[in-house]
């Protein structure tokens, strides 16, 4: 797995896509330019889980009303990026799909 750099802003999807596979996505093709705003239609549109360490922004877009499919946030302390704190918020990741513990539509939750 590849680590962010820590000069892109913290983005990821993630979506359910099947009884076995989980698909997480740091950084989606062609989003990483885009504003929090079209990551969060995109988000929408796909049905895609946001989880991002951008609390400011993505909470004040829910709270604005964005239509959403999910927004999970994560600490940096909880999940740094280095390969190990990567690893460790895949493996939460992947807990939650496997438990179907994925925010509801509209739903702002803490990534534990």
């Amino acid at each position: 797995m590849a680590v962010p750099p820590r000069s892109e802003p913290f983005r990821a999807t993630t979506a359910h896509a099947g009884p076995r596979e989980r698909v997480h996505h740091w950084v989606e093709p062609g989003q990483a330019a885009k504003t929090d705003d079209d990551v969060l239609a995109w988000a929408a549109r796909n049905n895609r889980c946001v989880v991002t360490e951008n609390v400011g922004d993505f909470a004040r877009l829910a709270q604005q009303g964005s239509g959403h499919a999910g927004i999970r946030f994560v600490s940096s302390r909880r999940f740094p990026r280095t390969a190990s704190g990567l690893h460790r918020l895949e493996k939460a990741l992947d807990e939650l799909l496997a438990a179907h513990e994925l925010p509801g539509r509209d739903d702002v939750v803490w990534l534990r």
